[in-house]
């Protein structure tokens, strides 16, 4: 190859790269499609078992996320589909560790965080 298709090639590559990066921090907003894991204690399983109150540490400060629809599991066993056994409704106490994803808010709606999965850790 000729040094100056290659100095052609590298620019197209750099070119490339950026408008890739740049297309990434415009669509950022949008979401973190990243799985974040928290762990912590429940203060509160609610009438229906859809929806929790956890905390990172016993008594801590409490934050709210819907569980229904998440994929869960007791420690170690295998992933269910079905609503959390370990969670009873109206019950707390439990240490549990959840996968969340945050959405963005967009014109239509609010974000918030979901819940796509959650382990029951004892």
């Amino acid at each position: 190859m000729k040094m100056n298709t290659k100095l052609g090639l590298f620019v197209l590559f750099v070119f490339g790269m950026a408008v890739g990066v740049a297309i990434t921090e415009v669509l950022g907003p949008f979401g973190d499609a990243r799985v974040h894991v928290l762990e912590g204690y429940i203060n509160a399983v609610n009438q229906d078992g859809t929806a929790i109150g956890l905390s990172i540490e016993p008594g801590g400060q409490e934050e709210a996320y819907i569980i229904a629809g998440a994929t869960w599991r007791e420690h170690g066993g295998p992933w269910s589909d079905r609503f959390p056994t370990c969670l009873e409704p109206l019950t707390s106490g439990q240490k549990v560790r959840l996968g969340v994803v945050y959405a963005a808010p967009t014109n239509e709606g609010p974000g918030r965080p979901v819940v796509v999965w959650l382990e029951c850790l004892d």
